[in-house]
């Protein structure tokens, strides 16, 4: 039995992409043989944690976005969701820019070396062509649309990244045209190494002080398939509606199919963004896609070891975010003799796996006891809440004859989105 289908509901809403990690992915083909005995809990297949699949039990959602700074090779080697996955799926690609940015990217890893030396930094990323082509066949081969490779901008105000980036003390212009460089590479590339080919999302970044309006106008006439917003293009609606105006009055959107704003979560977002493709479509006579990602249902669950809720969303705005509660975790949970689910964060996971099922054996002197399956449960779950949320925020804007729900900070960002777009 095919679980829940979250992907229809897309076609006429933006769609929010999970910002899907490696060991996520990876976790649906093994072989459970590899997995501990006792981890996986009864009744769980691995393959229906596989939400790029139809035929998934808990539910199914066509879109994700995946980074290729996660890999230091064009292929991914061990077989995942996104390498097996089906025609019918959307795989938005990202060139790994926030990688690179902060050093965390494999092939540049010793560059902290020269981080105090920009020249020396900025011609051997001139020289590396490598690290661009094995970005470039990765995005290619795997994603249907990707973000272009974008130097770190941000870096120039992002203190907590500034501790481990070799870019740290290059100017705005260096890093201008170090990523017109990449934009030459993936115009001229694109394509010949794997017969794929990707559409490409010319990526905008900003950092004040008329970084952004250089950066635009050094990469403007560049031809792709569509923009992602990133850096300070995005830290806010009005930003985002000054540049999507931009690029609208430019004629730069007349043949872009696709319009992408890194590092967003419902429900805001999801309303927001929807009201403007609506206007665009309408405006440009075009079926033009926004989508907007975020990590965080891998952070809360993987990292913080919490459960998110699907939030009621009412007139008070402080009802409009997602919150997360820390996941229950204690040694009487091991004891099948107790047996509880939990109640109040209902999705396919929580409907059908207890909280026991979460657990696994530790040591005596553990602090948590959640199962490597039921990390990837939990993050099946806050996946489905986000997914969940987005939708609900939408339908109450959009499809309800009520519009008591909405708040009116909400409202009147609506009337601005009009305002500023017509």
């Amino acid at each position: 039995m095919s679980g829940v289908n979250l992907s229809a509901a897309y076609e006429d809403y933006a769609i929010y992409l999970p910002s899907l990690q490696q060991g996520y992915a990876t976790y649906p083909v093994r072989d459970a043989s590899t997995v501990k005995q006792g981890d996986i809990p009864k009744g769980l297949q691995l393959s229906d944690l596989d939400f790029l699949n139809t035929a998934s039990s808990l539910w199914h959602c066509k879109y994700v976005l995946y980074s290729a700074g996660q890999f230091n090779s064009a292929t991914i080697t061990t077989p995942d969701i996104v390498s097996t996955r089906s025609k019918d799926t959307v795989v938005i690609g990202d060139s790994g820019g926030f990688q690179v940015g902060t050093g965390k990217l494999p092939a540049i890893k010793g560059w902290t070396d020269f981080k105090n030396k920009p020249d020396a930094v900025y011609r051997k990323w001139m020289r590396e062509r490598s690290i661009r082509d094995t970005i470039l066949r990765w995005l290619d081969r795997y994603c249907d649309y990707a973000m272009t490779l974008d130097m770190p901008l941000w870096i120039l105000t992002n203190k907590k990244a500034q501790k481990s980036s070799p870019f740290l003390k290059l100017s705005a212009q260096q890093l201008i045209e170090l990523s017109v460089e990449n934009l030459r590479y993936f115009a001229n590339k694109r394509g010949s190494a794997t017969g794929a080919r990707a559409k490409y999302l010319n990526v905008l970044q900003d950092a004040g002080n008329g970084t952004g309006e250089a950066w635009y106008s050094a990469v403007k006439d560049f031809s792709f398939e569509g923009w992602a917003f990133g850096g300070d293009t995005k830290s806010g609606l009005e930003p985002i509606l000054k540049w999507v105006r931009i690029l609208r009055d430019d004629k730069k959107l007349d043949s872009a199919e696709w319009l992408h704003v890194l590092m967003a979560s419902p429900p805001q977002h999801a309303v927001y963004l929807t009201a403007i493709q609506r206007i665009l479509r309408k405006q440009l006579g075009s079926d033009i896609h926004i989508s907007y990602d975020s990590s965080s249902p891998f952070q809360s669950a993987g990292v913080r070891h919490k459960i998110a809720r699907v939030p009621t969303l009412t007139k008070s705005l402080r009802t409009w975010s997602i919150p997360t509660l820390a996941f229950p975790q204690s040694p009487k949970y091991l004891q099948q003799d107790t047996v509880e689910y939990i109640t109040d964060c209902p999705s396919p996971i929580t409907q059908r796996f207890s909280i026991n099922d979460i657990h696994s054996e530790r040591g005596a002197f553990a602090q948590t006891f959640l199962s490597t399956a039921g990390v990837q449960l939990l993050t099946n779950h806050n996946m489905f809440v986000y997914h969940k949320t987005a939708h609900d925020a939408c339908d109450i804007v959009f499809k309800a004859e009520d519009t008591s729900r909405i708040p009116n900070e909400v409202e009147k960002n609506l009337q601005l989105i009009d305002a500023y777009l017509n």
